[in-house]
């Protein structure tokens, strides 16, 4: 009876966690959306609606993942929260300085939805914010780099920054970047935990960029 006990009060604490994380990430992209949907198809800027469509499928994702083994870490934790807001705070007003033609930041920001959105198919139900434990996904993208997700958010926020330039965005999606990787560090310190983790880790060296990083 006891063993029941417990049992049921892990469950308990299991639910909490990953409900608390659902409304961590769907509350803010919900406001995202519902604050800039309209100005953003007012402007029709292409890359502003491949930027907005990605947060949508993070959305859907999201609501329907499965559970895992998620980190009770507090740092952990913190990094998810800032890895999701700051991608949510870039300023979607129009800009008049831009590093390049549309076409090309069209092209990097789609081939950008493209990566992050073929890692989650990958993923499928086992997609997270917070650091976890789940099924280790070895096919896809996950060929090459160890975290295409995170590689094709940078892709795609390089290409909405080089349109919409600004001081703002530039410390916003700089700042995220900063903290992908510390959330990179953090997710591969709870993942090597798992020993089939640990051993595709071996034979998949790079994390975002071959050669690179």
């Amino acid at each position: 009876m006891l063993d029941k006990n417990n049992d049921n009060q892990k469950m308990k604490r299991f639910l909490s966690h990953e409900y608390i994380e659902k409304t961590i990430i769907i509350c803010p992209y919900i406001y995202f959306i519902y604050n800039n949907f309209s100005s953003i198809f007012i402007v029709s800027n292409p890359i502003l609606i491949l930027y907005l469509f990605e947060m949508i499928l993070d959305l859907f994702f999201t609501l329907f993942r499965s559970p895992g083994k998620i980190s009770h870490n507090t740092t952990d934790w913190i990094l998810a929260i800032l890895g999701t807001y700051a991608a949510q705070i870039v300023s979607t007003h129009a800009s008049d300085t831009h590093l390049a033609s549309v076409t090309f930041c069209f092209i990097l920001s789609f081939i950008g939805i493209l990566v992050s959105l073929s890692a989650k198919v990958c993923l499928g139900r086992s997609f997270a914010i917070v650091a976890a434990v789940r099924i280790v996904k070895t096919y896809g993208p996950y060929r090459l780099i160890r975290h295409p997700m995170y590689a094709g958010y940078m892709l795609t926020s390089l290409g909405f920054l080089l349109y919409n330039f600004s001081l703002w965005n530039i410390c916003t999606i700089f700042s995220a970047w900063f903290v992908q990787i510390l959330r990179i560090q953090a997710e591969e310190k709870m993942l090597s935990t798992d020993p089939q983790w640990s051993l595709w880790s071996k034979q998949v060296r790079w994390k975002l960029l071959p050669f690179v990083y």
